[in-house]
């Protein structure tokens, strides 16, 4: 696979099984800080401190759920060239996900993820 013309090709590995990422959990780990809590009432302003911060860009409108997927984009999916499984996402993004079983404000859905690319997108009704 060739991310881009001319650049050099990357060979993915498919052998199962595939990495898995909590969304939060890999964002912050890429970022090298904790994201503010989802239920705090300053939740985006707070991210769009951190989107500043870090060079993300995002269009309005600013909402938790566009200001966190411009995270996971830029830090996570981006990055990503063996299959990865990102895990987890916030209610806030799924709202027709199951809310998860043990983890509060996160949901039972994932995305798979290859060479950047999203190839399938599945949770738990």
């Amino acid at each position: 696979y060739s991310p881009k013309p001319g650049m050099d090709e990357v060979e993915i590995d498919f052998t199962p099984p595939f990495k898995r990422i909590s969304m939060i959990e890999g964002i912050e780990e890429a970022m090298k800080e904790k994201l503010p809590e989802l239920d705090d009432p300053e939740v985006d302003a707070k991210l769009l401190v951190l989107l500043k911060k870090h060079g993300v860009e995002c269009s309005p409108p600013h909402t938790t759920a566009r200001l966190l997927d411009a995270l996971v984009g830029d830090f996570l999916e981006d990055n990503i060239t063996h299959p990865t499984f990102i895990t987890e996402h916030p209610q806030i993004m799924s709202p027709l996900a199951k809310y998860h079983r043990s983890k509060k404000h996160l949901t039972e859905r994932f995305e798979l993820f290859a060479a950047g690319r999203e190839l399938a997108n599945a949770y738990t009704e």
